[in-house]
């Protein structure tokens, strides 16, 4: 009898399967191995429902060369995470009656009046605009506005050309004219540029999220900083964020890295970091600095369709409208997605792909910061780095998107 059960014992545990490895622990293993690899200077991962974490990961170094480790509490650079803030800046201004997303962009700064717009030719030769940019273009990126990185069209040596740009280590082609300084004075220069295309025509990524920016400056009366931190970071305690680090903030901000072929290079160090310069252009488009923390706070308030810890920021029917598709990124198979007004929606087609969740907002930076914001479900998922990652290297982008893509989708309940 005794060796009967023991046979049948051996025989169930020989076909049980071997416990799978948890969401946390697999996401842990990628991000390890990439910070082995050298793909990868450091992670900090949050994934969350209902406010309570469900995967947490911190790999890697604050600082490459002197080991030093990744803390929770590490400061990184936002770059274009910082659009889905401005957006909610202008949406809370639309809110108040202060301004409305048909009204057009002269009528708030007269030097954008009277775009022009690339005709197509060979060289930067413009058409009349067919009609006025508009605030709703801008939430759209649809505006017309590009970078001057984004391409090798009359438009974007123009821009080169005329100093259309701001100073930052994401540009990586040289200007002919220094960067603007000023937020002002970049909004001037846009004012002359052409348009690469007829206002509304499609998406175009660029610095419709900076004008937005001047925008609520000359709406508000206030200054970026101000506006943004008086009705946004403080109520959401983001008291880490903002355009520029301070000294006491400094040792936390960690060392800036780009892809290269000999490997990962420092080339934004805290010390000397464009984030210490008190003057620097605050661009709402792509200049935030800001902790884990802090974002897990605003996407926790877009999550919870306006409110946060009991205070409403946005109603919810607005909540809604920037989570509604109004257009496609277009861009290829890892960037295609539906848009709203300043975030990326996932759908079946980029949850199938391994891309954003069905239902899901999103937004990510130059140096692979991402984040995903899911209503519905009460999601937040965050991963905080700061590597940029050129053509030869932009797979790494997608690896690590990816990646966070499946842990939370395995660690979530639908």
């Amino acid at each position: 009898m005794k060796l009967r059960l023991l046979l049948a014992l051996s025989a169930m545990l020989a076909v049980t399967p071997a416990l799978a490895a948890s969401p946390a622990d697999v996401l842990k293993g990628e991000l390890d191995a990439m910070v082995a690899a050298g793909e990868l200077p450091q992670a900090l991962v949050l994934i969350e429902q209902h406010g309570k974490p469900l995967v947490e990961v911190a790999t890697g170094y604050a600082d490459i060369e002197s080991r030093k480790p990744i803390e929770r509490d590490a400061i990184f650079r936002l770059y274009s995470m910082s659009k889905p803030i401005t957006s909610v800046g202008v949406l809370m201004l639309a809110e108040e009656g202060k301004l409305a997303l048909t009204d057009p962009l002269g009528r708030y700064l007269p030097e954008m009046a009277d775009l022009r717009v690339w005709d197509g030719s060979a060289a930067a030769n413009t058409v009349p605009a067919t009609r006025p940019v508009t605030i709703e273009d801008l939430l759209l990126h649809r505006s017309g506005l590009t970078y001057e990185f984004m391409g090798d069209t009359p438009v974007q040596r123009w821009y080169r050309e005329n100093g259309v740009a701001r100073a930052t280590a994401v540009a990586s082609t040289a200007m002919q004219v220094p960067p603007a300084t000023t937020l002002d004075e970049l909004v001037a220069r846009l004012g002359k540029a052409p348009l690469l295309h007829q206002p509304g025509a499609r998406f175009s990524y660029g610095f419709s999220t900076t004008v937005l920016g001047a925008v609520i400056e000359r709406v508000s009366g206030e200054s970026l900083d101000a506006f943004l931190k008086a009705r946004i970071l403080s109520p959401l305690e983001m008291k880490d964020t903002a355009f520029v680090v301070s000294d006491a903030q400094a040792p936390r901000l960690v060392t800036g890295y780009a892809a290269s072929a000999a490997g990962l290079r420092a080339v934004d160090r805290p010390e000397k970091s464009e984030y210490r310069d008190p003057t620097r252009l605050r661009d709402g488009g792509g200049a935030l600095a800001g902790t884990l923390e802090d974002y897990r706070h605003f996407a926790e308030m877009l999550a919870g369709r306006g409110v946060w810890h009991g205070r409403r920021l946005l109603r919810a029917e607005t909540v809604d409208a920037l989570f509604t598709p109004r257009l496609r990124t277009g861009g290829g198979e890892h960037l295609d997605a539906p848009f709203g007004y300043g975030l990326a929606i996932g759908d079946a087609g980029t949850e199938a792909r391994g891309g954003l969740p069905v239902g899901a907002g999103s937004w990510s930076g130059s140096a692979n910061t991402y984040f995903f914001t899911d209503p519905a479900h009460d999601v937040v998922a965050i991963l905080m780095t700061n590597e940029l990652t050129p053509g030869p290297f932009e797979a790494r982008t997608w690896k690590l998107r990816e990646a966070l893509n499946r842990a939370a989708l395995a660690a979530m309940r639908r």
